[in-house]
C-alpha cells in the first residue's frame, strides 16, 4: 500500500471515529469506490487538465449528493493535490482500517461471472463459519476461472473454480 494513500485513509478513518460515524463513512466510501469501478472514465474527469479545480469540485458535489461532507472534502483535496491515481488505494485502505477496527477479516472473492450481493453474502457467511470469524470479501471478476469461485483469505485459498477442478483431474490422470 502506498504510504501517501495510507495517510489519507488514516486521516479519514480518524475523522470517522471522532464523529462516531464509522459505519456511515465506510458505507459511503464503498459507494464512491463502486462508482469509480463502474465508470473508469470518471478518473479522467477528475484528472482533466481541461477543467478547472473549481469545475471538478462542482462535479464531485453534484455526483455525490448526500455523501458526508468529510468524504467530499477528501475527494476535493485529492484532486487539488493531483493524487487521483491514489484514490482507489485510499478508499480500499480506509475500508481495511474500518474492518480491522470491527474485527472483520478481509479476503478476495474471484468468479468468472458477476455475482449478486446475496450470493457474495452467502459465501462470506459460509467461509466465516469455516474460519470461525467474520469475513468481508472484495469481489473481482476473473474470466480465467471458467466457472465457480475462488476465495483467498490471508494465505488460505478456497478454490471451487472449474479451472482448478480441471487441473486436479489432469494431475490425477497423469
Amino acid at each position: 500500500m502506498n504510504e501517501i494513500a495510507s495517510k489519507y485513509a488514516t486521516a479519514l478513518y480518524e475523522l470517522a471515529l471522532e464523529n462516531n460515524q464509522l459505519d456511515l463513512y465506510q458505507e459511503q466510501t464503498r459507494f464512491v469506490l463502486n462508482s469509480f469501478e463502474e465508470n473508469e472514465e470518471f478518473f479522467d474527469v477528475l484528472n482533466s487538465k481541461f477543467l478547472s479545480i473549481k469545475e471538478i469540485h462542482e462535479i464531485i458535489e453534484k455526483t455525490y449528493v448526500g455523501v458526508e461532507q468529510d468524504i467530499i472534502s477528501l475527494l476535493k483535496i485529492i484532486v487539488e493535490n493531483h493524487r487521483v491515481s491514489l484514490l482507489k488505494d485510499i478508499l480500499v485502505s480506509f475500508n481495511s482500517l474500518c474492518n480491522s477496527y470491527k474485527g472483520i477479516t478481509e479476503g478476495m472473492l474471484f468468479s468468472a461471472f458477476p455475482l449478486d450481493k446475496k450470493t457474495i453474502s452467502d459465501i462470506e457467511l459460509a467461509i466465516g463459519r469455516k474460519e470461525g470469524r467474520k469475513i468481508s470479501l472484495i469481489f473481482k471478476i476473473d474470466p480465467s476461472l471458467i466457472g465457480g469461485v475462488k476465495v483467498v483469505i490471508n494465505n488460505h485459498i478456497y478454490d471451487g473454480s472449474v479451472k482448478n477442478k480441471l487441473a486436479e483431474m489432469k494431475q490425477s490422470l497423469s
